[in-house]
């Protein structure tokens, strides 16, 4: 299996340069291992991951476009725990996964992301707010859905990174870009939209990969906002962030370069919850799930 080295550790400037990457201040890692793999079925072409809350060692995946608005329940392992329907959602192109804090009534939400744009065309893309179901198991379950609509100032954009503030339940969004020497844009929204109204996202900045491919696919918020995970094609980068900092202001610094599974169309990547282990999935058929054990910088 090839894996890319784990970097670093340290402070850096306010706004990372090209190509940089920390050497201080950083995670400490293994290498990538096998868990298992996505059963065989549905489950057929991962592109976003979370962790759950409520039942231990559980994640939440979805498909890319092409599916029916519905995420699956696994265990670390691969086995399946369940398949629930988003009631009141569309899926266009599904294309991240995050886990924060609910628009209201407190407790811990999903949220899945139709926020991919391939051709740049959509007019308004789409966050889907679901509880995490209080059970698991027996037959296809379905869950209602808070619709929060958004648009960016600025146009159209392919995005795969759905990022969620743990404690603020601000998003972030970092796009997707088109041509290899591009950098990424970032994009927040620090207030959930009212229903029926749609959000305009901020741009906060751009961010370009200083290793590797070029395009992010996917991330996750630290449980306890400590950090950042970012992915790629071909890397994975984990962005420090203060207590006081925003998703956006974590990403302006340089990262550390994490340990990364050789993966088929490499897009979802979530911590775990209770330590500095992360999981990485990537598309088709029982893809494998990859998980790396860190230890805090």
């Amino acid at each position: 299996m090839a894996l890319l080295a784990a970097g670093c550790q340290g402070s850096g400037p306010p706004r990372a340069a090209a190509g940089a990457v920390r050497t201080s201040g950083c995670p400490r890692c293994g290498g990538a291992v096998r868990l298992g793999a996505l059963p065989r079925g549905d489950a057929d072409e991962c592109s976003g991951v979370v962790a759950g809350a409520v039942h231990p060692e559980t994640l939440y995946l979805h498909n890319d476009s092409g599916d029916r608005p519905r995420f699956f329940a696994i265990g670390l392992d691969g086995a399946p725990r369940g398949e629930i329907e988003v009631a009141g959602a569309r899926a266009v192109d599904w294309e991240g996964a995050a886990r924060g804090p609910c628009s209201a009534g407190g407790g811990s939400c999903l949220l899945f992301g139709d926020i991919g744009d391939n051709d740049r065309e959509r007019d308004g893309y789409a966050l889907y707010e679901v509880r995490e179901p209080p059970a698991l198991g027996g037959a296809r379950r379905a869950a209602a859905a808070e619709v929060l609509s958004l648009a960016y100032p600025d146009g159209s954009h392919n995005a795969e990174t759905l990022l969620v503030h743990p404690v603020t339940g601000a998003i972030t969004v970092v796009t997707k870009v088109k041509k290899k020497k591009d950098s990424a844009g970032i994009y927040e929204l620090s207030t959930r939209p009212a229903a029926g109204q749609t959000a305009t996202l901020a741009g906060a900045g751009s961010i370009a990969a200083p290793v590797g491919s070029r395009l992010f696919t996917g991330g996750d918020v630290r449980p306890d906002g400590a950090g950042v995970l970012l992915r790629t094609y071909s890397h994975v980068f984990f962005y420090p962030m203060a207590p006081d900092q925003t998703v956006a202001q974590a990403l302006a610094g340089p990262p550390c370069e994490m340990p990364a599974a050789d993966e088929d169309q490499g897009e979802a990547i979530a911590w775990l919850p209770g330590g500095w282990d992360y999981v990485t999935i990537g598309e088709g058929d029982e893809a494998p799930i990859h998980r790396v054990s860190c230890q805090a910088p």
